[in-house]
């Protein structure tokens, strides 16, 4: 863990050496005060939110302080006195810790977005807020399989998760930043009172609960660096595979989306995007906007002064609500980016992988993001096959064996010898099918004299539908009896498997799975045991 030693930067100093009483310092941007001005001094906008814990798991910023950025004495009575030229150059104080302050040039409103094509891909976006490498001194692993490490319990993945398992989902997601400020932390900064209590409180040995208990309280790195402002973010959930099958591309939705977030839709209908979208409305006969149709939405706004309303994509907004709220940012920023270094290593490596996120996906039969590849596809499993009465040799009874075939598969039973009743053990799956009224499931029932001499006895064709159907066909002599389960590939429905289907996770699988397509590294054992347990549970993975 850190050390509670600390040092002045001397980059400060040369930075101020001409500036060394505040009033021979009027001109100067950065000026050190002795403990009067420091006193009376209010610190600049943000100073607390630098040297705070935070939760890399989590994503969230902790309230508990690993910094003390309360103390502003730099060590002989005097701190550093800035000039905020986005506040009438009003002078500010910086905490002793806090080291490159500065002001930042006139941000852009300019719209950001994404598109995730699945729960899983927003978890991996979920760190993008932190501007260095979080894993820098950690040792986490990569191999094929791992998935994603950090931000598997943010917001916004619990949010992408829950939707996950109503059914299959792709997400977009807008951003609009602006950065007035930034601050680094010093490399030996002061720690703040509690955190050296906690530290001191561990025992000497490595306890895995007393080391958890710190995590907890100040997460599993401190802030390091920020820009302060404040952010625009909202995520909406789209039915990937409801929209796909109605010739609607999670594509086509984002950039509509993009249209109406930036404001171009108020702008000349001369726009290419505006007008594209105006066609793919007329398409789906309606007049209402992207966001209204597609309103189903986690909406986060940080800094600044706000009262709940999505400015982003609300059409009842104030037209100068975006200003006002910028305008506020000065005044009441918050983290837009961080830089983190981690609090400790076995302790939060541990935390880490225990909570990360494995790929977990099912069948052959659906494309990269879990979805089918197209209509009419199915799983296909014929058992149950048994007959009674045939006849085929006239001195000995029938040697028996059926042939069953779909499509290009063909599946034989083993041969029966003596008996004009055989009941085949045999199970036949014949994994993806694809389902049509045109193509047949025939079983053909044969006695076999030999290997090369058997005699035809019959055979029946039948349409095959969803669902478990148990049946009897006539022979010219005897009765043959089949059954076969066509179960429809994920969100589809139907006869023939025809239809888009909402498709939530089952019950069981929903308290093994941590999203749709994802388990914890520490809840694999639960997976394994579901396979060995459960006849409901479609997935499969490579990586156990």
């Amino acid at each position: 863990l850190m050390t509670s030693s600390w040092l002045t930067h001397r980059p400060v100093e040369k930075l101020v050496k001409i500036c060394t009483l505040c009033k021979l310092a009027v001109a100067c941007n950065v000026q050190i005060c002795g403990p009067r001005e420091c006193k009376n001094a209010p610190f600049v906008p943000g100073y607390t939110l630098g040297g705070k814990g935070f939760d890399i798991v989590k994503m969230e910023r902790k309230e508990s302080n690993v910094i003390n950025m309360m103390k502003w004495d730099r060590g002989n009575r005097s701190c550093l006195i800035y000039r905020n030229a986005y506040l009438k150059n009003v002078k500010q104080k910086i905490p002793a810790a806090v080291t490159f302050w500065r002001t930042l040039p006139k941000c852009s409103m300019k719209v950001g977005s994404m598109i995730y094509d699945s729960s899983e891909a927003l978890v991996g976006d979920s760190t993008s807020p932190i501007s260095n490498n979080w894993e820098n001194g950690l040792n986490m692993p990569h191999a094929n399989g791992w998935g994603y490490l950090g931000g598997t319990h943010s917001r916004e993945t619990q949010y992408g998760i829950e939707k996950s398992k109503e059914d299959k989902y792709s997400f977009t997601k807008h951003v609009v930043e602006c950065s007035f400020y930034s601050y680094k932390i010093a490399s030996s900064p002061p720690l703040h009172w509690n955190f050296l209590q906690a530290v001191k409180s561990l025992p000497r040995k490595y306890n895995s609960e007393s080391y958890q208990a710190i995590i907890d309280t100040f997460g599993t790195h401190y802030i390091t660096g920020v820009l302060l402002g404040g952010r625009m973010k909202a995520i909406t959930a789209i039915r990937t595979c409801k929209a796909e099958i109605n010739g609607l591309t999670d594509t086509a939705v984002k950039d509509c989306l993009d249209v109406e977030a930036s404001g171009t839709h108020k702008s000349n209908a001369k726009n290419a995007e505006y007008r594209q979208c105006q066609k793919l409305k007329k398409k789906m006969n309606t007049n209402d906007k992207f966001s209204s149709i597609f309103n189903d939405r986690q909406t986060e706004i940080i800094g600044g002064n706000n009262n709940g309303e999505d400015i982003l994509f609300s059409p009842t907004s104030h037209p100068n609500a975006r200003k006002a709220w910028v305008e506020s940012l000065k005044t009441i920023p918050d983290v837009v980016r961080y830089s983190l270094q981690p609090l400790h290593k076995k302790a939060t490596e541990k935390y880490i992988i225990a909570n990360a996120l494995k790929n977990v996906c099912y069948g052959s039969f659906i494309t990269a993001n879990c979805c089918p590849a197209e209509k009419n596809l199915a799983t296909l499993r014929v058992y149950n096959l048994h007959a009674t009465g045939l006849y085929g040799d006239v001195i000995t009874e029938t040697d028996g064996s059926v042939v069953v075939s779909y499509g290009s598969t063909i599946k034989r039973t083993k041969v029966i010898d003596n008996n004009n009743n055989p009941w085949w053990k045999e199970s036949f799956e014949f994994g993806p099918v694809k389902l049509s009224k045109g193509q047949k499931l025939t079983f053909k029932i044969y006695d076999a004299d030999t290997y090369w001499n058997s005699d035809f006895l019959g055979q029946c064709s039948i349409d095959l539908r969803n669902g478990d159907v148990t049946n009897a066909c006539y022979l010219q002599h005897g009765t043959f009896f089949y059954t076969y389960s066509v179960k429809c590939a994920p969100s589809l429905q139907g006869k023939l498997c025809e239809n888009y289907s909402r498709s939530p996770m089952d019950t069981e699988l929903a308290e093994v799975f941590h999203s749709r397509n994802g388990i914890l590294v520490k809840d694999m054992w639960k997976l394994q045991s579901a396979q060995n347990n459960s006849s409901k549970l479609y997935y499969k993975s490579d990586h156990l």
